[in-house]
């Protein structure tokens, strides 16, 4: 690795500090929804392999820009842009719907403050949808209100280690691997382009 690529590792490294615990949190987040969505054994195979191919993006904007940005712009950009983050006004699909109830059933295994799953999350906080949610729960037999961690979901979190050099690699791989990142959306908003060369060269 070049001094150059050195010097923007450190600067992210130093900036990820202030949002580590949170980069974390959305690197086990992302884990455990591709975890969920393979568990589910009544997903059809078609959306199964949808939503999968969804899970190796699913976040990925909110992770990088916590490289960059503070905590509370970085969350704010990525629920006003991201599909599976529904709204009455932008137009979704039923993919991006079952990919935000596997985002609300995985919730409680990484993040303490989300315990309930997906449809407690629906009927409490997005009872404006929950004519499109049920149909789509009772098919995959969420349809009701119980514990969605169990001792085996917890054992594959407990066993998952993540550090720094984990989150840098994969959201360089991410910007490396999509045409359609948070780069070529934000641009210079995000960094310069000789720091986003750097980034994903490492």
């Amino acid at each position: 690795m070049g001094f150059y690529n050195l010097i923007i590792v450190y600067v992210l490294i130093s900036h990820m500090i202030k949002n580590l615990d949170y980069c974390k949190y959305t690197y086990l987040h992302r884990k455990a929804l591709a975890y969920y969505i393979k568990k589910n054994e009544y997903l059809i195979e078609e959306d199964r392999l949808e939503l999968l191919k969804r899970a190796k993006v699913h976040d990925m904007d909110k992770l990088t820009l916590y490289l960059f940005w503070d905590k509370e712009s970085a969350s704010e950009y990525h629920r006003e842009h991201s599909s599976h983050h529904l709204k009455k006004w932008i137009t979704h699909n039923r993919i991006d719907l079952l990919e935000s109830i596997f985002d609300y059933e995985c919730a409680a295994l990484t993040k303490p403050d989300k315990p309930l799953n997906a449809y407690d999350t629906v009927i409490k906080y997005y009872s404006d949808f929950k004519d499109e949610y049920l149909p789509e729960l009772e098919k995959l037999h969420m349809n009701s209100s119980y514990i969605a961690v169990t001792q085996e979901d917890k054992e594959f979190i407990e066993n998952i280690e993540v550090d720094e050099n984990d989150i840098l690699k994969e959201v360089s791989e991410y910007l490396r691997n999509n045409e359609a990142n948070i780069y070529t959306e934000l641009k210079d908003m995000l960094c310069s382009e000789d720091e986003y060369q750097s980034f994903i060269n490492m």
